[in-house]
């Protein structure tokens, strides 16, 4: 898939982001155990999405992944995201923007997953709810 003009070398998230990402593909109670940090990222700006949840991104940096390492797969999931938030095709053709605008749906899809994790329901049940309640449209 050819190169997006402007597109980052490697996605980023807040600093402070870094411990939820590390601890819902680390602890073996999180539905997200083994997972590849790019995978989580993805699946938190599809929720960050599908939420409404997009969340301005703060100064600070921390490198998740190398973008390079997406799939086609989930390239193509994070262009749907920012063009149907834009509104405009030409947002496929600057990177800088449509990594902005997933980062941003993840930034808020993890703060929300992370509280449901660490809350007092069970985070199965509750994805898994969402899930069902989706298909049913």
């Amino acid at each position: 898939m050819g190169d997006l003009e402007n597109a980052p070398r490697d996605i980023t998230i807040p600093e402070e982001k870094q411990p939820m990402f590390k601890e819902l593909t680390s602890n073996s109670d999180s539905p997200f155990f083994n997972e590849d940090m790019k995978d989580l990222f993805v699946f938190s700006a599809a929720y960050g999405y599908d939420r409404g949840l997009r969340t301005e991104l703060e100064d600070t940096r921390h490198a998740l992944f190398n973008r390079a390492s997406l799939s086609d797969d989930q390239v193509w999931i994070l262009k749907s995201i920012a063009v149907k938030e834009t509104e405009s095709p030409e947002t496929l053709k600057d990177g800088a923007e449509l990594y902005e605008v997933v980062r941003e749906f993840a930034n808020g899809g993890i703060d929300q997953l992370y509280t449901q994790y660490t809350g007092p329901n069970d985070m199965f049940s509750s994805l898994s709810k969402n899930i069902i309640k989706k298909s049913d449209i």
